[in-house]
C-alpha cells in the first residue's frame, strides 16, 4: 500500500487505489515548485509515473489537460496523461525522468540543447495557431498585474498610481509585439531531456497568446542560468532567421526592433519574477530562490543601460528594496 504523511496525500493515495488503475504503487516525492502545485513519483509494476497534485481551490488543471492535447496533438512532447480528476486536482502522467535541461548543460554540447530548444519555440509559433487564439491574451491589462507583484513586494511606498505611469511606456512597447502561442514559463527546469535525446516540456498549464520573443528571452536570460550577452545576441539573431525562414511575417523586422521587443519583455518578465522571488521568501518562506536575484538583476540592468527610454524604470529599481 502506498503510505501518506499528509491530508492531501492520503487523499491521493485513496484515490489511486480506488479509482484508477494504478492501485498498489510505491509513492515518493519528486519535486515542488513555486507555485501550489507537487509533484510525486508513482513506481508501478515496475514502471515510472508522475502524479501531479494540484489543490483544485489554488491551482487550475484543466488548462494543463486541455494545452496539453494541443500541443500533444502538434508534435510537440508534452507528458502523457494517463489518468485525471480535476474536481480533487490529480493527475497521472508519464515521466520524463530527471535529466533537466540545466543539468545536462554540464555534460553535453550548449549550443546543441539550446538549439534543440529553440526549434521547440519556433514549433509552438508554427503548429500552434488556431490553439494560441483560444488562449488567454497577454495584454497590458495582464502586463500590469504582473509588474504589480514588483512594486508590491520591492517598492511597497511606492503609490500604485505613480508606478503605473512610470511603465506605461514599456506595458505599450510590448502590446505592440506581435503575438503567438507562449509557453510562457519556458526555462531550464521546465525541460528535460529524454533517453531519445528529445526535449520534455513541462509546465506549460500558464499558456498565453503573447509576444513572440517572450519564451526566448525566458530561454536564453534564464532566471536560474548565467549566459553571456554577446552569445543570447547570436541566439536571438539566431531564432529570428528561423521564424524567416519558416516563411513568418512577423520576423521580417529590423535586427534592432526585433533585440528591442527580446529586451522590453525581458524586462518585464524579470521585474516579475525579482517580485515573486520576494514574495516566496517573505509570505511562503521560501528563500530559495533569492540566490537567483542578482542575476535576474543583472539582467535588468543590461536592458535598461541599452534602452534610454526606460530611464524612469532604471530609477525605480535603484529605489527597490532588494534582501539577500
Amino acid at each position: 500500500m502506498i503510505s501518506v504523511v499528509d491530508n492531501r496525500r492520503a487523499l491521493l493515495a485513496d484515490w489511486l487505489q480506488t479509482e484508477t488503475s494504478f492501485k498498489d504503487g510505491e509513492l515518493s516525492i519528486a519535486s515542488a515548485d513555486a507555485s501550489f502545485r507537487r509533484y510525486f513519483r508513482l513506481n508501478h509494476n515496475g514502471k515510472s509515473y508522475i502524479v501531479m497534485d494540484a489543490p483544485p481551490n489554488l491551482e487550475a488543471s484543466l488548462p494543463f489537460v486541455e494545452i496539453g492535447k494541443w500541443m500533444k496533438n502538434s508534435g510537440i512532447n508534452v507528458p502523457e496523461i494517463h489518468q485525471y480528476e480535476l474536481d480533487l486536482g490529480f493527475m497521472v502522467l508519464s515521466d520524463f525522468g530527471d535529466f533537466h535541461f540545466q543539468d545536462a548543460l554540464e555534460s553535453k554540447n550548449q549550443n546543441t540543447l539550446y538549439d534543440l530548444a529553440i526549434s521547440e519555440i519556433v514549433q509552438f509559433q508554427m503548429s500552434l495557431p488556431e490553439a494560441s487564439e483560444k488562449l488567454p491574451t497577454f495584454n497590458k491589462k495582464w502586463q500590469i498585474k504582473e509588474l504589480e507583484i514588483f512594486r508590491e513586494w520591492c517598492l511597497p511606498d511606492l503609490p500604485e498610481t505613480e508606478y503605473q505611469s512610470t511603465i506605461k511606456g514599456l506595458v505599450e512597447a510590448i502590446d505592440q509585439i506581435p503575438k503567438a502561442f507562449m509557453h510562457r514559463d519556458f526555462h531550464c527546469r521546465n525541460l528535460l531531456v529524454c533517453s531519445d535525446q528529445k526535449l520534455g516540456i513541462i509546465d506549460f498549464q500558464g499558456a498565453m497568446h503573447g509576444p513572440i520573443t517572450y519564451d526566448l528571452v525566458s530561454l536564453l536570460r534564464d532566471c536560474y542560468i548565467d549566459n553571456q550577452d554577446e552569445w543570447i545576441t547570436k541566439k536571438v539573431f539566431q531564432f529570428k532567421q528561423l521564424l524567416q525562414h519558416s516563411e513568418i511575417p512577423y520576423a521580417q523586422v529590423d535586427q534592432d526592433e526585433f533585440i528591442r521587443w527580446f529586451d522590453f519583455v525581458g524586462l518585464q518578465r524579470h521585474l516579475k519574477c525579482v517580485g515573486i522571488f520576494h514574495r516566496l521568501k517573505i509570505r511562503d518562506k521560501k528563500p530559495e530562490y533569492m540566490k537567483d536575484v542578482p542575476r535576474v538583476l543583472a539582467y535588468i540592468e543590461t536592458v535598461l543601460k541599452r534602452n534610454h527610454e526606460l530611464i524612469e524604470i532604471q530609477k525605480l529599481v535603484q529605489n527597490a528594496t532588494i534582501l539577500k
